[in-house]
């Protein structure tokens, strides 16, 4: 907004400028008019109207060059105002991108150990349901030979008292 301001009050200056310039050729042109006795007069105010027209003119074209070349050092500085601002947001995005490149990296490193531990852990049980499985196959054979022999013993033992009973049964 001071930008503007500044640019404004530039211009009522020129303006200002072109208005007191413009009052001295027209004053020129009446004193011109007035004096009408003589040629030589006449032509030398004309002379000094031509001068001061091409002054005038110059002077015009002098503060619009000059006027050009603050504005376009206004425009360069703003320019390269904006292209720094723009480069530092560029390398801000650069870094932050960076950043979460890492992070995302470390977090992906971090899951594929979780996913690797719990991939061992299941195995180790796998294994030992594995061993429990075997080892109650083993107890479970055992337990039924024990119970065979167990039986035989108690079928022998039957046998064995029903011969005794025959034996002691006839012998009375």
């Amino acid at each position: 907004m001071p930008r503007a301001a500044a640019a404004a009050a530039s211009k009522a200056k020129a303006k200002a400028k072109r208005k007191d310039t413009s009052e001295e050729a027209d004053e020129v042109l009446v004193l011109s008019q007035q004096s009408g006795s003589s040629d030589d007069h006449g032509n030398m105010l004309a002379v000094v109207a031509q001068q001061m027209q091409v002054s005038w003119e110059k002077k015009k074209k002098d503060k619009e060059a000059k006027f050009l070349q603050v504005a376009k050092r206004e425009v360069d500085k703003i320019v390269t105002q904006h292209a720094d601002r723009f480069s530092n947001a560029v390398e801000e995005i650069n870094t932050v991108y960076e950043q979460f490149v890492a992070e995302y990296a470390a977090a992906e490193d971090e899951i594929r150990a979780l996913w690797t531990a719990i991939a061992k852990e299941q195995q180790a049980f796998i294994e030992l349901a594995m061993e429990k499985k075997e080892s109650g196959l083993h107890r479970e054979k055992e337990r039924e030979e024990s119970q065979l022999d167990g039986m035989a013993s108690c079928k022998r033992a039957c046998e064995d008292l029903g011969s005794l009973i025959t034996s002691l049964t006839g012998a009375l």
